[in-house]
């Protein structure tokens, strides 16, 4: 635990690295990694050419042997940023750089190794010009990946813009289990009540359990869902402060009529106009995913956003996180289903998406390795045009403190007085970092359950109003 209790922009918090002993940090570099490497070539078995199953060798290599990390060698638009954040750590291995850097650079390292990005210096010309028309469209198909080029090998060319992940992501896709749940999810959203409402927030905080990166937690789930019996392994529950703060947003007699609240009644501070828009910053596709879009059919269909931005990956990272093709492809399963209530939400999406009420945004930013405090001025301005910014997952959180093993019960409030808009994570545990908790709180889950940061059993909605927008 360090001794840090408010955050200071010239003094930000000691990230976690990941040569701690014993620390789920150096689980995940010695063991967890490895894993999803093995994954990758397993997955592709008899299909990778020669160049990248070699490519992918030695990447697992350089990892499990503890070597230096290398830098990445390529011309697509990202280059110039990961370079610079290479060379903070240039010369130090694996087990001796801060573990957020080391999780995101594999993985782009990853890409490297897999052609994703292809190898020509055409390809810095064309990821600039795609790279826009990936942050505005719900398009994710491979032509519109950032950086891709025409590459001469015509083996290795075949996987240029190929998600690595892909075959894993369509398992869980067509899953019995993840429709179970969203179907679940969708049967408590029969109309525009805020106890509805309620309902999908936890759902979609639970949804955050399924994550292809660590599915020792999907395992240990079950793949349920049932919100009624998770209320003990919420640490921290905002739901009521979310709910008054968007009920305060739409007004009585707004659209969708006034919505009664199942909570208690409570005085509201005074609130600021809003345009009605919400963004979520994603985290999962797969079962997540679905629950997200369930979620935002919900609040567009019974007015309680006017219009949502969705902001993903530019490009596959931590084996589940959506990218713009896991939206298409995501929708294009809900029309496959044959169940009338799964085409219907599809529609309602595409119809959204046609008036320009949903929109799907791409970012380098996000596939990078800093933190939210250094979130680049354009997605600044973007973020502060907007009412709430719904927080998915684990990662997000990670990012937001730092990956800082704060004390846990400094207020979210001192820990991120930095971020541009009204925000609320939805995350279930599968690390560390973790503010906002009562005194004694962690104490006691430490006798509990040595594992409680990081088993994804335990979950936070935390919300967080800027004080400058009362």
């Amino acid at each position: 635990m360090i001794d840090y209790t408010k955050f200071d922009p010239a003094n930000p918090p000691p990230p976690l690295m990941t040569g701690e002993p014993g620390s789920f940090a150096h689980f995940t570099m010695t063991t967890r990694f490895p894993a999803i490497l093995q994954n990758v070539l397993t997955d592709h078995a008899g299909q990778y050419p020669a160049s990248i199953v070699a490519a992918l060798q030695s990447l697992y290599d350089e990892l499990t042997q503890n070597q230096p990390v290398r830098p990445l060698e390529t011309t697509a638009p990202d280059g110039p940023d990961w370079s610079e954040a290479w060379q903070s750590y240039q010369g130090r291995t694996w087990l001796d750089v801060p573990w957020y850097f080391a999780e995101a650079f594999i993985y782009r390292r990853l890409l490297e190794a897999t052609g994703y990005f292809g190898g020509d210096k055409e390809a810095k010309r064309r990821g600039g010009e795609t790279e826009e028309q990936g942050r505005e469209s719900i398009s994710g198909s491979p032509s519109s990946v950032p950086g891709l080029s025409s590459g001469n090998n015509s083996e290795a060319k075949k996987w240029i813009g190929v998600d690595p992940f892909l075959p894993r992501k369509q398992v869980e896709l067509e899953s019995a289990t993840t429709w179970a749940v969203a179907a679940a999810a969708l049967s408590h959203a029969p109309d525009g009540s805020a106890e509805s409402l309620a309902a999908l927030l936890h759902h979609c905080l639970w949804g955050n359990r399924a994550d292809l990166s660590y599915t020792k937690v999907a395992e240990l789930a079950g793949g349920k869902i049932v919100v009624t019996s998770e209320q003990a392994n919420l640490l921290v529950d905002d739901t009521e402060a979310v709910l008054e703060y968007l009920q305060g947003s739409r007004g009585a007699g707004e659209q969708g009529g006034a919505v009664q609240s199942p909570l208690p009644p409570r005085p509201l501070a005074p609130l600021p106009k809003f345009d009605g828009r919400i963004d979520f910053i994603c985290d999962n596709a797969g079962t997540e995913l679905l629950l997200d879009l369930v979620l935002v059919d919900f609040l567009l269909r019974f007015g309680w956003a006017e219009c949502i931005t969705m902001h993903v990956k530019a490009h596959p990272t931590f084996v589940s996180d959506a990218i713009p093709a896991d939206i298409e492809l995501t929708l294009a399963a809900l029309k496959s289903r044959d169940v009338p209530e799964f085409s219907a939400l599809a529609e309602r999406l595409e119809r959204f998406a046609e008036q320009q009420r949903w929109r799907i945004q791409s970012d380098l930013f996000w596939n990078s390795s800093h933190f939210f405090w250094e979130i680049p001025p354009h997605l600044q301005a973007e973020l502060a045009q907007t009412s709430l910014v719904i927080l998915k997952g684990d990662a997000n959180y990670r990012r937001l403190l730092g990956d800082s093993r704060w004390p846990t019960t400094v207020p979210l409030a001192d820990a991120v007085p930095y971020f541009p808009a009204p925000f609320v994570c939805l995350r279930t545990m599968k690390s560390d970092p973790v503010v906002g908790l009562q005194p004694g709180q962690a104490e006691q889950l430490d006798q509990e359950d040595a594992a409680w940061r990081v088993n994804g059993k335990r979950g936070l909605i935390q919300f967080l109003k800027r004080e400058s927008n009362l």
